[in-house]
């Protein structure tokens, strides 16, 4: 009979192609390891790998074995881990990717309050750009992402996509830029200032204003300032004529003090588009399902804010 370890360390022999390397990695014996491989080519009847010198190589039947090796031990693998998530939420893991309005909107107001509620729930989070965070999902190196999903309306069969941030923006500037004189704003006047802000998404190259180029790589719109959050942006609008974008509800403070203003151009367009992202197949833990349910309530509260704040703005100008 073939055992999950053996499968597990016929694996291990292809990967490092060397029997002392492959013992090291599954952390036994090279005899334990040589055993466990002639007792798995016993087990078939056939030999699977050719030993040479310098490097041990799969035969033709080896080679079949470890295709079908690999989806024996990864739904191996994802049986554990079903079956651990599901025994305690207040031991759980939650591990997302973000995008940076995202994450400064309702990404981390989320894991502060599922925190507050479940104290013992470890969580790791990073902020990325969104073609990273797509890779991480599919790579199963994060459980979500919340990035941009203007590219995944049809979307890869592997993952499931669910809106969860379409907020209407702005952009803004520092107090007495030039524009603010103007009552009304073109994109013309615009591209004469440069644009502080992340890369953005292809669906808008055409749109958007400001001095920026296109990447040859990855067809995103690339601003002549690149900033990783908001406050580096506001930092850098404040102490010049660069401007910037964000929804209301992120620079309300900023608003308020009077240190920045919206500048008098508002388009359909101008809008963010972002949402969960996570593997089809990959059973959702409590401590995720639980941090998803938070974001949806938080961007409730900042959708109805959002829009406040817009029809307040704009019907005063």
């Amino acid at each position: 009979m073939i055992k999950l370890n053996q499968l597990e360390n016929a694996l291990a022999l292809d990967a490092h192609g060397n029997f002392y390397r492959a013992a090291t990695a599954q952390n036994i014996s090279q005899p334990a390891l040589s055993r466990s491989i002639q007792k798995l080519e016993d087990s078939v009847g056939v030999k699977l790998f050719n030993r040479h010198p310098d490097r041990v190589v799969p035969t033709d039947y080896g080679q079949m074995l470890l295709r079908r090796a690999k989806t024996i031990v990864g739904e191996s693998e994802e049986l554990q881990r079903e079956i651990t998530i599901l025994q305690n939420l207040g031991a759980g893991h939650l591990s997302v990717s973000m995008g940076v309005y995202p994450a400064e909107l309702s990404g981390c107001r989320a894991i502060a309050e599922l925190v507050r509620l479940h104290p013992n729930v470890s969580c790791h989070s990073n902020v990325h750009e969104w073609r990273f965070i797509i890779r991480q999902v599919l790579e199963s190196r994060v459980d979500l992402g919340i990035a941009e999903i203007s590219t995944l309306k049809k979307t890869d069969p592997k993952l499931v996509v669910e809106p969860l941030g379409q907020h209407p923006a702005v952009f803004f500037c520092r107090k007495g830029h030039p524009l603010l004189a103007r009552k009304k704003v073109s994109k013309a006047d615009l591209d004469a200032y440069p644009l502080a802000a992340v890369n953005l998404p292809p669906r808008v190259v055409k749109l958007f204003p400001g001095m920026t180029h296109i990447s040859k790589l990855t067809g995103d719109l690339v601003p002549s300032v690149e900033i990783d959050n908001l406050a580096m942006a506001s930092t850098i609008i404040e102490g010049s004529n660069a401007f910037g974008t964000a929804t209301l509800v992120q620079i309300e403070p900023l608003l308020k003090s009077g240190r920045i203003e919206v500048l008098p151009y508002r388009r359909p367009w101008l809008k963010l588009d972002y949402g969960f992202i996570h593997l089809r197949h990959h059973r959702l833990s409590p401590a995720v399902e639980l941090f998803m349910e938070l974001a949806r309530n938080i961007e409730t509260e900042l959708t109805k804010r959002n829009r406040e704040l817009m029809k307040q703005i704009f019907s005063d100008s």
